[in-house]
């Protein structure tokens, strides 16, 4: 009976340590998973520093950070946090190949024991170094004998001076003729380039291009697609 009631406390304190140790799980806290960039110019990378917590009572482990496309790479300040603890997941975003609004994400897989895996978003609006408005242009009914005039914006978006150099046409139906009305362009400025257009005699589709040559080292040319239809 001795040995009994020795053995019975000990089987009993051996099943709630089990019981304690099956219920021991980490857990992943995530503060804020999204982050908004705003407005950025194209080319320029984006840093941001998530952080995420282990409100468990058991180590988490990350085991694999997964983004969505070659321009987004993320690390995390530690592969393992102990319970309570915190750490950092830094995030960088490469713009450069990007215009308009952009949604990368990073996927977290983990231990975590009620989400194993979770999606940081990193979203914004990359504006080009050099942005073109309208990116094509559409005249609508265009004759020989009367000019069609219509303009073309450029916004400066990068950090340094542009110049507009020259403007010249390729096409085989229009005459256009385009006059640049402001050449120099310093950062956050717009300038307009004029264009007056008739149609060449016996055209039948009525297409061309302006080739627009800059100072800017990165964007040294902008084509724009100008296009119209003859008159019913």
């Amino acid at each position: 009976m001795k040995h009994l009631r020795v053995v019975y406390p000990l089987l009993l304190i051996a099943i709630l340590c089990e019981a304690t140790l099956a219920f021991a799980a980490p857990e992943l806290m995530v503060e804020a998973g999204t982050f908004n960039f705003g407005s950025v110019a194209q080319g320029k990378k984006v840093q941001h520093t998530f952080t995420i917590k282990n409100t468990g009572d058991a180590p988490l482990q990350i085991k694999k950070l997964e983004a969505s496309c070659g321009c987004t790479a993320a690390k995390p300040s530690t592969s393992v946090v102990s319970p309570g603890k915190s750490a950092e997941l830094e995030v960088t975003f490469d713009s450069g190949s990007f215009s308009g609004k952009v949604h990368k994400t990073v996927t977290l897989s983990s231990n975590a024991g009620k989400t194993p895996v979770y999606t940081f978003t990193i979203e914004g609006t990359v504006l080009e170094q050099l942005q073109v408005t309208p990116r094509q242009v559409s005249l609508g009914a265009v004759s020989g004998g009367t000019a069609t005039l219509a303009k073309v914006s450029v916004t400066n978006n990068s950090n340094v001076t542009v110049k507009l150099l020259n403007v010249s046409v390729t096409s085989s139906s229009l005459q256009i003729r385009p006059t640049i009305r402001k050449a120099e362009l310093k950062p956050g400025e717009s300038g307009t380039i004029e264009i007056s257009v008739q149609a060449k005699p016996e055209a039948k589709i009525l297409s061309g291009y302006l080739h627009i040559t800059t100072s800017h080292p990165q964007k040294k040319e902008i084509t724009v697609p100008v296009y119209a239809s003859m008159p019913k």
